[in-house]
């Protein structure tokens, strides 16, 4: 028979007996309480799938993310390369309509008559201003460098002067937006056509819009600036609205 004195006699029973430890236990705690290791456990469990479920979510919309934003970066490219598409044709059309259209362009802007093409960029040279060109290098009156940069020129026409009925060459570069590097090649290929040619060379740019500051950039080199009415972009503006009655 077991004696118990004091409480250090119940403890060391209960730690010695685990029927007697289940009986004291059973009287103490609650059913609940002596479920509760059994619930932590399941709820430790339960979390760490939770965690699991939740970094795999944020694994995928971590994917997601990034093709969306390498689809964004896609879509921009394509805008880009589009929009380059769209310039380069809308270059090629106001060069292309340019040269057929050089002659009476020269005459109604720069006062040029009984014209003639001597070169259109695409288009044979004519043979004449070809042996000009040769001749002016092997004299050297412009360098190899010259020659071969005056070929590459948009148009390039001799016409009378209607004001003092000279002939003079006019040296065209052609571009939808004009910028800075197409004012100093019509003002370097002209400066190259008058060299090789020995007459007055006049230096253009022909195009659809120009800024203020190419525009006084164009005064300074004394390169003209030509906007046809055919390559001007189409007004905006609306009308005003007619009054109406009270």
């Amino acid at each position: 028979m077991t004696t118990i004195n004091d409480i250090s006699d119940l403890v060391r029973i209960l730690r010695e007996d685990p029927d007697w430890a289940e009986a004291v236990r059973s009287v103490l705690l609650t059913q609940e309480l002596k479920s509760l290791p059994e619930r932590f456990d399941k709820f430790v469990e339960l979390t760490r799938e939770n965690n699991e479920l939740v970094n795999r979510r944020l694994e995928r919309l971590e994917e997601g993310q990034q093709r969306l934003e390498e689809g964004q970066q896609r879509l921009e490219r394509e805008i880009e390369t589009l929009k380059t598409d769209v310039g380069t044709l809308k270059g090629s059309d106001i060069e292309r309509r340019a040269r057929e259209n050089i002659l009476n362009i020269a005459k109604d802007e720069l006062g040029l008559s009984r014209g003639s093409i001597l070169l259109a960029r695409g288009r044979n040279t004519a043979p004449e201003f070809l042996g000009s060109i040769n001749n002016a290098e092997v004299l050297s009156l412009i360098t190899e460098e010259q020659a071969d940069h005056v070929l590459l020129a948009d148009i390039i026409i001799r016409a009378r002067r209607v004001e003092d009925r000279r002939y003079v060459h006019g040296v065209f570069e052609v571009s939808s937006t004009i910028g800075l590097n197409d004012i100093r090649r019509a003002r370097e290929r002209a400066d190259a056509v008058a060299a090789a040619t020995g007459e007055e060379a006049v230096p253009a740019v022909i195009g659809g819009t120009i800024q203020p500051p190419q525009r006084k950039q164009a005064e300074e080199m004394d390169v003209q600036v030509l906007i046809p009415a055919m390559f001007r972009p189409p007004e905006t503006g609306e009308e005003p609205a007619e009054p109406t009655s009270p």
